[in-house]
């Protein structure tokens, strides 16, 4: 699952999702794949992509790991 927020309010995307073109929102931007650990990234704006089960993601700046989720809430 890909769970973003975007210029629309906030979304998640699930294996089967229809094809969407969307534009990013700073904050928060989670990928919980089907096998390993949750993967958090804050971004400062861009845009993603859906098609065919594939999640493209353009971020204009992001930062991964232990620091982007650090005072976030």
């Amino acid at each position: 699952m890909v769970k973003a927020r975007t210029s629309d309010g906030e979304i998640g995307i699930l294996p089967g999702h229809s094809p969407l073109l969307a534009i990013l929102a700073e904050g928060e931007l989670a990928i919980e794949p089907v096998s390993g650990d949750r993967i958090a990234v804050v971004v400062d704006g861009g845009f993603f992509s859906v098609d065919n089960n594939r999640v493209v993601i353009v971020a204009d700046n992001a930062q991964m790991g232990e620091a982007a989720t650090a005072g976030i809430r």
